[in-house]
């Protein structure tokens, strides 16, 4: 991505590569809560100079957990009945032929305005892992490894992991679900605002599923892939 798509008077600090800045962590996290965004090209990614994963997916899944010992009880200590979740299996594997680090983060919305976020359930991880039979690298390892400051992922070239991305029920009126995949590409670019404060923007994969038939049927084996493609996100972060 050329420094000159930013272009707006203010002056860009940095581009591509992993950028050393504290608040890293925080600033991604502030990103995947709310962005504004527009389509790249799908061949934007391809600069072999930049560090980036290749990410394989398959249909969201839907699965059922129920309470156990320290897990979803109700203050009388007696497990509540089962919770839905939804998640998302997929791969990723650098092929970049460079070593790096990735911030990878998901988040997604529905077309009845409902956002959801991959979070960190172990029991849940657990259940998806027992059904899938293969153990799978999901946000709780993340976490696990790094602490909840930084959620950096060391990637050399040619490594490979399986992972999942779960999420909260999803709404049974939903007949399409987005999901944005950030981190993928290691190469934000960093602009000087005004007001001393910083606007980043990223490339992003976007997943789209739709769920044709009866809007009220929940089953999440309904969804079916639509297209994927990639966009900018942009966040101003105000100065103090």
């Amino acid at each position: 991505m050329d420094a000159t798509v930013l272009e707006t008077g203010s002056r860009v600090i940095s581009t591509r590569g992993n950028w050393a800045r504290p608040g890293l962590a925080l600033l991604m996290v502030m990103i995947l809560v709310g962005s504004s965004s527009g389509v790249v090209p799908l061949g934007a990614q391809d600069d072999p100079g930049i560090a980036r994963l290749e990410m394989k997916f398959e249909r969201p899944r839907q699965i059922t957990v129920f309470g156990g010992k320290g897990n979803d009880l109700r203050p009388d200590g007696v497990p509540g009945s089962g919770r839905t979740y939804w998640y998302l299996p997929y791969t990723i594997e650098n092929k970049s032929g460079i070593d790096s680090t990735f911030h990878l983060g998901m988040n997604a919305s529905s077309d009845k305005n409902r956002r959801y976020a991959d979070i960190a359930l172990p029991w849940v991880e657990k259940a998806v892992e027992r059904r899938e039979r293969k153990l799978l690298f999901s946000r709780v390892d993340m976490l696990k490894k790094n602490g909840a400051g930084e959620l950096g992922i060391d990637f050399a070239a040619g490594d490979k992991r399986e992972c999942v991305a779960i999420f909260n029920a999803i709404d049974p009126e939903a007949d399409r679900i987005v999901i944005d995949v950030h981190g993928l590409i290691d190469d934000i670019e960093v602009e000087e605002l005004p007001d001393n404060g910083v606007r980043l923007t990223e490339r992003v994969l976007r997943l789209e599923f739709h769920r044709p038939g009866d809007e009220f049927f929940t089953s999440m084996d309904s969804f079916q892939f639509e297209k994927k493609s990639w966009v900018y996100v942009t966040h101003d972060f105000p100065g103090s």
